[in-house]
């Protein structure tokens, strides 16, 4: 795998943007309770190992919000403005 990013969510209304991994939903609650701060590690997938950063995707309008509280396929319907949402994760090949 090469450089990749997906927008994932604790909270995903589309059940494909869940965690996959381990690194990814510890990022993914480390971002939801230190709101603000990213989240770094080094994780091996399939024998390479990778550089992952989980940034916060924060609800920064009120469409945000409204559309992901009222989506009937939300687990979460209590979004408020200033939350955070869920998490770019980005990760990066650190072998050749």
């Amino acid at each position: 795998m090469n450089f990749s990013y997906t927008l994932q969510s604790l909270w995903p209304v589309n059940t494909q943007n869940a965690p996959k991994t381990g690194d990814e939903k510890t990022g993914l609650k480390f971002i939801a309770e230190n709101k603000g701060e990213n989240y770094y590690t080094e994780e091996t997938l399939g024998g390479k190992k990778y550089f992952t950063a989980v940034y916060p995707d924060v609800g920064v309008a009120p469409v945000c919000i409204s559309c992901h509280n009222g989506h009937k396929d939300s687990p979460k319907r209590d979004f408020k403005l200033g939350d955070v949402m869920g998490g770019v994760v980005i990760r990066i090949p650190l072998d050749s």
